[in-house]
């Protein structure tokens, strides 16, 4: 339900923002990375992984334009114990905190939200694919166990456009 459906590997991806109780995603007039609630929000690891790409030291873009010479910005990927590769973009530039062949922890740190690569605001991109290499994967529906969606906890849930989301 977004305009990554037209990426095999990002078919049922998510971009994550943070918003104020009328919907903006930024304080002021939006014009600088600190103006945006998600900007510098620490990102962590939702299962046990292990580290199989960390790209770091990308810079974070100024709201509203664009970096298409490296599409995901900073990156993080894990592969779970199950073979699935979980994809995050547009870290916070020299914020991962992961390395390759690191193994980490559900609810460990691994970076922070920031706006770099191909964004135009600062957000989570998330979304996970059967293997490494995003030029050929094939992505994966995501379900969460337990989320808050809209106000209520709703179990095995796949958020969809305009869900309000927070973690239980």
């Amino acid at each position: 339900m977004n305009y990554h459906i037209e990426s095999e590997a990002q078919k049922n991806a998510f971009d994550i923002v943070i918003t104020d109780n009328n919907g903006k995603t930024f304080k002021t007039d939006g014009k600088t990375n600190e103006d945006y609630y998600a900007f510098g929000k620490e990102l962590i690891a939702p299962c046990d992984a292990e580290v199989v790409l960390a790209v770091d030291g990308i810079k974070d873009n100024t709201p509203g334009e664009l970096n298409p010479v490296y599409v995901p910005g900073n990156t993080v990927v894990l592969k779970t114990i199950n073979n699935e590769f979980l994809f995050f973009a547009h870290f916070k530039q020299n914020s991962i905190v992961v390395k390759q062949g690191q193994k980490v922890k559900k609810g460990e740190l691994i970076g922070l939200c920031g706006n770099s690569g191909n964004s135009s605001e600062e957000h989570l991109h998330f979304h996970i694919q059967n293997v490494e290499d995003i030029n050929k994967a094939t992505g994966a529906k995501c379900y969460f166990d337990e989320i808050i969606v809209n106000g209520k906890l709703k179990n095995d849930y796949s958020p969809v456009k305009s869900d309000k989301i927070e973690n239980k």
